[in-house]
């Protein structure tokens, strides 16, 4: 930004001149935001102020009337680095589990066990989101954990999105061992799967949230996780519908801090590069725990 920069959005209020700020920015167009005696100001290069404010107006007119219209959701990223890394790892530990890999017994190493969970193994619940049963399991969670992880990415940005889904589906494991009897065993990367669901169901509940609308459309992205949770979660002989159901309430809980968050924060790189590699991290360490107690 330079002496050429025009300004083209007023307000006392940061975060209005931060909310337009994105727009711009899902729209390509660079703006910074200062601020002097007169309150916050926002401005962009001099040759793209008159299509910037075309696009604030139309922003603004789009949000304008009674009864309030939902605010638009705002992407930040195309979330695809994350998908990927999802599945590179989901295929890997695949291989290892299937190869025995340097001689471990990957299934036994990693599941869930809700006794050794509550007795300190606390690992488990991190490395039994990356372990299946069969190819029709791990196929079905590399589906829908992409799909759903993929939005989550757009809106969060990837490393915040995959930690928070990583950390809810460990929750998800964890209270669902508490709930069940000791000797129930689990595997899969479903619960983390739910926990996206219900943290991207969340999320848009909650940034859409301050408007008067009918409670059907006002609760619908909760109602729809729900009803994405009941059809694609409580089938099959082998589902454990308690993680599924943890781990989708784990998600919401996620989903609604990051929903209550400025998303100017997530916009932040090096706090994406952080979170990513603390998930990667948590995920090693994980590894390394249950092949060391092996």
């Amino acid at each position: 930004m330079n002496d050429s920069n025009e300004i083209v959005f007023r307000s006392p209020s940061r975060s209005a001149c931060t909310e337009r700020a994105l727009v711009l920015q899902a729209l390509g167009i660079a703006g910074e935001l200062r601020y002097d005696e007169m309150g916050w100001m926002l401005l962009v290069p001099g040759e793209l102020a008159v299509r910037a404010r075309q696009e604030i107006a139309a922003f603004e007119s789009e949000n304008t009337g009674w009864p309030r219209r939902a605010r638009p959701l705002i992407t930040l990223a195309p979330g695809r680095h994350g998908v990927a890394t999802y599945v590179l790892v989901l295929l890997t530990i695949a291989w290892f589990q299937s190869h025995e890999f340097l001689g471990y017994d990957w299934l036994q190493s990693g599941r869930v066990q809700a006794r050794a969970v509550l007795d300190g193994e606390v690992w488990r619940t991190v490395t039994a989101l990356t372990l299946h049963l069969d190819i029709g399991h791990l196929i079905g969670n590399l589906v829908f954990g992409a799909l759903f992880g993929l939005f989550v990415g757009q809106f969060v940005g990837s490393g915040v999105a995959w930690l928070g889904i990583l950390l809810a589906g460990a929750a998800g494991n964890f209270v669902n061992a508490w709930l069940q009897p000791p000797w129930h065993s689990s595997a899969g990367a479903s619960t983390a799967v739910f926990a996206a669901l219900g943290m991207l169901s969340a999320y848009v509940w909650r940034r859409r949230g301050d408007f008067d609308e009918r409670w059907p459309v006002r609760w619908a992205p909760i109602l729809a996780g729900v009803a994405l949770l009941a059809y694609t979660g409580a089938g099959g002989e082998r589902t454990d519908i308690g993680a599924h159901i943890t781990g989708f309430v784990c998600g919401l809980g996620a989903g609604l801090l990051f929903g209550s968050m400025a998303q100017s924060v997530f916009a932040n790189r090096a706090l994406q590069w952080i979170a990513g590699c603390t998930g990667g991290a948590m995920l090693a360490l994980a590894w390394l725990l249950a092949l060391g107690s092996a």
